[in-house]
């Protein structure tokens, strides 16, 4: 039997956020983008950062955030499971930042025990399960299993994306182009991760949904293909 998960984040809002870590996030972002430190500082960018001359700082920020549990939010984690046959899907989904709690301590009570289940995943060794587990640190949302964090032992967690790549990630490739090669198409037609932040900004939560949902379908169906090839 098996396990499928996808989890979608939003960054928090990096003005509400202490001034160490406004300084740890700038310093991050920026030390990539700007090495010589020539340009705006972080008070600078605080002050302004909704002007259109900020919008490529600003989208660098909201995605390093997005990306990191210690600066970001869950709020959305599709799951699905094939026990009776076909693959039946589930979303738990926030409609505020403060839902968050509620939808991890709801995953841990219905995520199963990977000794009974495999997990599969497009990345979850790297970013999915980590990411659920250090938000329920965070907030407090007390675990119930543990989840299977092992690489190189797909009986338990089929990360399709390590496997496919032989455990290297330089060789990793997108979801999306993957299925692509497959024949086969991510739904809706035309989402991509980038757009769930406005998605969510607009409160439009059931598109961040049905675009979860249509990965953990995804990734259930580039796993059949490939599964059978590293038996």
């Amino acid at each position: 039997m098996n396990f499928v998960l996808d989890i979608e984040t939003i960054p928090r809002d990096v003005r509400g956020e202490p001034r160490k870590i406004q300084e740890y996030v700038w310093e991050r972002v920026m030390r990539r983008g700007d090495p010589e430190g020539a340009g705006p500082g972080l008070d600078d960018f605080l002050a302004g950062m909704d002007d259109e001359a900020f919008a490529g700082v600003r989208r660098e920020i909201e995605r390093y955030m997005a990306l990191r549990p210690e600066f970001g939010h869950v709020i959305c984690i599709g799951m699905g499971h094939d026990q009776r046959g076909p693959l039946e899907t589930k979303a738990l989904t926030a409609r505020t930042v403060e839902d968050e709690r509620e939808i991890l301590e709801e995953f841990w009570k219905r995520v199963p025990s990977s000794r009974e289940w495999r997990f599969v995943t497009y990345n979850g060794l790297s970013f999915d399960l980590p990411y659920l587990i250090r938000r329920s640190i965070y907030v407090g949302a007390a675990p119930t299993v543990g989840l299977p964090l092992r690489p190189y032992a797909p009986d338990s967690h089929f990360d399709v994306m390590r496997v496919l790549s032989n455990w290297e990630r330089a060789d990793a490739v997108r979801l999306d182009i993957v299925a692509e090669l497959l024949g086969l198409r991510k739904w809706p037609p035309g989402m991509e991760g980038s757009q769930v932040l406005a998605l969510w900004r607009a409160g439009r939560g059931a598109d961040i949904e049905a675009y979860c949902l249509g990965d953990v379908r995804l990734t259930y169906e580039v796993f059949q293909r490939v599964e059978p090839y590293f038996r």
